[in-house]
């Protein structure tokens, strides 16, 4: 199983992903376990410390791209007040961008189940 943390940031009908190199898919930006706050700087030039993030969750579904495989997706939301317009992708992203969580065909197998697990919270 793959290990990840990532950045939860959505509104009641748009969820912020990224897009690798690469990749179809759109998913949360973060990356394994130990780096949530140096893959967030490097993936959308945000600086973080960690009581600025709360965890929200644990979702654990099929990896993407990889086949035959889950992930888990330990999940966090930022505490502090950032302005989502002027984060521009980095590193490895080719696309950072909120996207209609009914847009499935765009997003991660395991994004798509965090999206249906978490629909009534919104």
């Amino acid at each position: 199983m793959i290990r990840c943390v990532c950045l939860v940031a959505e509104t009641e009908k748009q969820i912020l992903l990224v897009q690798a190199h690469h990749r179809a898919k759109y998913y949360f930006p973060g990356g394994k376990i130990d780096a949530l706050i140096r893959e967030i700087s490097e993936e959308l030039n945000l600086d973080l410390i960690p009581s600025e993030l709360e965890y929200i969750d644990t979702v654990i579904g099929p990896a993407y791209p990889q086949k035959n495989e889950e992930t888990e997706l330990n999940c966090y939301r930022v505490l502090c007040e950032v302005d989502w317009e002027t984060l521009r992708p980095a590193s490895e992203i080719t696309d950072l961008g909120w996207v209609d969580k009914k847009d499935t065909e765009k997003i991660a197998p395991t994004v798509l189940k965090w999206i249906e697990k978490h629909k009534k919270d919104m």
